[in-house]
């Protein structure tokens, strides 16, 4: 053979060998994916058949819907724990365990290092311990009941043929649920919609001792044009300090601009709730309303589900369950319907220390020198070796970290308490009056909230669902002493103490966490960082305008009110500070006049007016919140201060009144302050000018856009689109109207139903029952929620049937 055939031959053969390579190389790969979804398939729920589960005592039936959102039968109440127990660990277990290690402080266990900050933070609060403790206290039906959803939710995780696929990528096994798991889903929503930190009570100790008395009494002054309570009650109005009071001129440079980063105060974005009484609906029911507004994420929060327990005493409820308890939080049962929100009220107590001196250890208290308790926490690591932790603990609680002097503090918080904990929300099973709810809601071991209830024969009632504490404080809520003669709280206020309110004349309730009742009442709940009332107002007047008989679309057409009422005076108040800006050679003027003509007075997705107007408020706020308490920021060191709702009370006085003396010197005017404001508001944000739009075509959609996501699709990017929910461009804003919508952040379901007419209701969530992307429920619901659309709340015609038998 030549050379050149002899070389030819060689080629050929290489080219021969890499193509054989090649095709092995993509044949591993698809063999790979073919395993990888293989094992995705594997850890899918049956949803047809018959199977026998240990701990079933009778034959239990679970239809799903074509949207998978099951009906479960039992024939008793045991069986029926079991087998809620059973779906939410097969289509949620991931979601129940983040919700446990969560509170636990035991994330780092799961996900690696990087959140062993996060669990340092949680595990000072011991709440493994609290959930041992109130798991102990139980009664012996509901701790059967809470055995039974136990034993029915490792049975769950046990029937998939694989486990769940998170746990694939992670590489680790899912650890058994335990009755302790499910207190701590519990005290995970404390986590969520309380203040765990003290923090919005060591700032207003801070601007107490370092601003004059009327300055800060203005700062923390309400609004009350918003006030919107159930009782008529208004706060005072806020009383602008004199030149004689306080001068910030004469105080020379003062640390005036906004830090970079800033956040209101818990962030209120809101919950709405409202009933009807049934003088206003077409049937004499009374009509109840709800959407929680929570973080969006996937899965959602809630796990929608009908019970049923068929025996003599049972009962049929629907609405929403939390996967790792085995209760309805919110719904109906046929007698009864009701929902929450959030009440913000004193449901903690910051204690500083005072120190002893040369003695680190030592406190000093009204009785004596106290010793610092100290105990080891031992946080495990993925990855890495474990961490000790050594906590300090004092009978109020732990101590969580220094305040603005460098001195301990201890949080006093009601979720340290195991009395705080309980199942006694099991109890709106079998309630039949508004009344009797009422009477049973305040011991409810539930964050505590605003409970609406409404009954068949069409009652309505508002009370505080969950323990109130007692304290003999005024209000606001402030920091006490260690050495104080009374520290923290005086125990719990009892079940005939707590306020409420049982059919009022008017025919309606609402709230939305802002202040629901004054006088007396007010300062039993207290305040904790409690929003504006400008929802609550919102709601009450389009209560009020919807044309009778109310049903439930009426609800649902307040639910997505996105009409930008409150922000009218402040886009009045940027038309004149674009003309000044304009008389200045202002460049961005020009094309902001043209913004402001397009405003459509709704938070709409199309509306760049909306965002520009909402942008210049933000940033008024914040250079005028700074200003007025930068004496105390000169003494804070690093203390992050927070602006409360409240401030837009003051705020408005000062942008109506324009008082020279509370001017720092930095702006030379309030003009130059409102047109830097105007400035700043007017740079193209990065939503936009990553697409090189300009200010008119910068609209509140793109700014504002809607993405829900998995815990894990920023880990693994490449399955973002396989995870997450669609990118959506919705209506509503984060605050100040009733359709509250931010990126993640929003309603986490949307219902209106009257009891004993649940054929007639609705409710949707922002996503579906399975928390499996490869399940056909995974997005179910989710469009509907984006776009506003009615879906039944009672499941549909059932097309699967599974029968767990003994």
């Amino acid at each position: 053979m030549s050379r050149g055939l002899r070389s030819g031959a060689r080629r050929y053969g290489a080219r021969r060998i890499g193509a054989m390579a090649a095709i092995l190389l993509v044949g591993a790969a698809l063999l790979a994916t073919l395993a990888a979804w293989l094992v995705l398939r594997a850890s899918l729920p049956a949803l047809d058949g018959r199977a026998a589960r240990s701990g079933v005592h009778a034959i239990v039936r679970v239809n799903r819907d074509v949207d998978g959102v099951p009906s479960i039968t039992a024939q008793n109440r045991g069986d029926l724990a079991f087998a809620l127990g059973y779906l939410h660990a097969q289509d949620r277990f991931f979601q129940m365990d983040l919700l446990r290690r969560a509170a636990a402080g035991e994330l780092a266990a799961l996900l690696g290092p990087s959140l062993l900050p996060s669990d340092r933070e949680l595990r000072r609060h011991r709440f493994r311990d609290v959930a041992r403790n109130a798991v102990a206290s139980l009664d012996a039906p509901t701790r059967a009941v809470l055995d039974a959803y136990v034993s029915g939710a490792n049975a769950g995780l046990r029937a998939l043929h694989a486990r769940p696929f998170e746990y694939w990528l992670l590489g680790v096994e899912p650890k058994p649920w335990t009755a302790d798991d499910t207190v701590l889903c519990a005290l995970a929503m404390f986590l969520q919609l309380q203040d765990s930190t003290g923090h919005l009570q060591l700032q207003r100790a801070l601007l107490r001792a370092t601003l004059p008395e009327p300055l800060w009494r203005f700062i923390e002054a309400g609004t009350p044009e918003w006030d919107a309570a159930i009782d008529g009650s208004r706060s005072e109005s806020p009383r602008v300090p004199t030149a004689a009071e306080i001068d910030l001129r004469a105080l020379g440079a003062l640390p005036v601009k906004p830090p970079e980063t800033r956040a209101r105060a818990l962030d209120p974005g809101g919950s709405n709730n409202w009933a009807v009484a049934g003088s206003s609906t077409a049937h004499g029911a009374a009509l109840i309303a709800n959407d929680m507004h929570l973080g969006l994420r996937v899965p959602n929060t809630w796990y929608r589900a009908r019970l049923v327990d068929a025996s003599a005493a049972g009962f049929d409820e629907v609405g929403v369950t939390l996967p790792g308890t085995p209760s309805l939080i919110a719904g109906s049962n046929g007698h009864i319907a009701w929902g929450f929100t959030n009440s913000y009220g004193e449901y903690s107590k910051v204690v500083r220390l005072v120190p002893v001196p040369g003695d680190p250890a030592a406190y000093a208290t009204a009785t004596g020198i106290q010793k610092l308790r100290y105990v080891d926490e031992i946080i495990e690591v993925k990855g890495a070796p474990s961490e000790h932790l050594k906590l300090a603990i004092t009978p109020w609680g732990p101590v969580m970290g220094t305040d603005w002097q460098k001195r301990p503090y201890v949080l006093d918080w009601v979720a340290h308490d195991p009395a705080a904990l309980n199942l006694n929300i099991l109890a709106l099973e079998r309630v039949r009056t508004a009344a009797d709810a009422l009477r049973l809601a305040g011991g409810f071991g539930i964050p505590a909230q605003n409970f609406l209830v409404g009954d068949a024969e069409g009652h309505i009632g508002w009370t505080i669902a969950g323990r109130l504490p007692r304290h003999s404080d005024a209000l606001p809520a402030l920091p006490q002493l260690s050495s104080d003669p009374v520290v923290g709280f005086e125990g719990w206020l009892s079940l005939r103490e707590a306020p409420q309110v049982l059919d009022p004349a008017e025919g309606f309730l609402w709230s939305a966490n802002a202040r629901v009742v004054g006088g007396d009442a007010a300062r039993l709940i207290g305040d904790d960082g409690m929003d504006r009332g400008v929802r609550a107002a919102e709601i009450h007047a389009d209560l009020r305008a919807a044309p009778r008989p109310l049903a439930p679309l009426a609800s649902l057409q307040i639910q997505l009110d996105d009409r930008a009422v409150f922000l009218e005076r402040w886009r009045e108040l940027l038309a004149q500070v674009i003309e000044r800006a304009a008389a200045q050679g202002n460049p961005s003027s020009a094309a902001a006049r043209n913004v402001l003509a397009r405003w459509s007075g709704h938070a709409a997705t199309d509306d760049p007016a909306y965002r520009l107007t909402w942008e210049f408020r933000q940033e008024v706020e914040a250079r005028v919140y700074y200003m007025l308490v930068a004496p105390a920021r000169l003494e804070a060191g690093d203390f992050d201060f927070e602006i409360p709702p409240s401030f837009e009370g003051p705020l408005w006085r000062l942008v109506e009144a324009r008082p020279p003396h509370l001017l720092a010197a930095a702006y030379p005017s309030w003009d130059a302050l409102l047109v830097q404001a105007f400035t700043a508001a007017a740079r193209i944000p990065r939503q936009c000018a990553s697409e090189r739009l300009g200010l008119i075509s910068c609209t509140w959609g793109r700014v504002n856009a809607v993405r829900v996501v998995h815990p894990l699709s920023a880990a693994v990017p490449w399955l973002h689109a396989l995870l997450d929910m669609p990118t959506v461009q919705s209506p509503g804003a984060h605050d100040d109207m009733p359709r509250i919508q931010g990126p993640d952040f929003g309603a986490s379901e949307r219902f209106s139903v009257s009891p004993g007419y649940e054929k007639d209701a609705y409710l949707h969530m922002p996503g579906g029952e399975s928390g499996h992307p490869l399940s056909p429920f995974y997005r179910a619901g989710f469009d509907a929620w984006a776009q506003g659309r009615p879906t039944p709340l009672l499941p549909g015609p059932a097309t699967h049937e599974l029968v767990l038998m003994p």
